[in-house]
């Protein structure tokens, strides 16, 4: 059971646990979550704490981050249809695997350096799902780490790119 001030992951968001009290409605007891960095608490989620539908998680901690570095270059990425990428991404997104955030950015990186290589435009769904998958990948493994988006994104790439270049060495 997470405790006031615990940081959590609901769905895609990273929160903090604000209270715990009976819901008005079910008379369930409820995680009262407010997304991370929120300052006016305007907007808050009630959780159950039994977490029925699943979608409450622990942050990624420290090893865990490790092993989805070490395991980056190995993620599949997704089959370039451009009738359905948009359902690809979204069903990923859908998800509460940190893997998919990887599998989004890969895809949509590699897509799109094939568009500009081939001189045609870059696919506006490849960078929409690009952004939002680094929103929320990067913003989970900085508060993990304490450090700030730009250095966690910073990080991340430079500790794949290593990892990729001693595999294909």
């Amino acid at each position: 059971m997470y405790k006031i001030n615990d940081i959590v992951v609901y769905r895609r968001d990273v929160c903090r646990v604000v209270d715990i009290r009976k819901s008005d409605f079910s008379g369930e007891e409820c995680y009262v979550l407010v997304p991370y960095g929120s300052t006016d608490n305007s907007v808050m989620m009630h959780v159950p704490v039994s977490n029925k539908g699943g979608h409450l998680r622990d942050l990624v901690s420290r090893e865990q981050i490790d092993d989805l570095i070490r395991s980056a270059p190995d993620i599949e990425t997704l089959a370039s249809k451009p009738a359905n990428m948009k359902s690809q991404y979204a069903a990923l997104m859908k998800g509460d695997s940190i893997q998919d955030l990887v599998c989004i950015i890969k895809t949509s990186y590699l897509r799109n350096n094939e568009r500009a290589k081939n001189h045609k435009k870059l696919a506006s769904i490849d960078a929409e799902y690009l952004k939002k998958a680094e929103k929320l990948l990067y913003t989970e493994i900085g508060i993990a780490l304490n450090m700030t988006f730009e250095e966690s994104k910073a990080f991340f790439e430079e500790e794949v790119s290593r990892i990729s270049s001693k595999k294909t060495s």
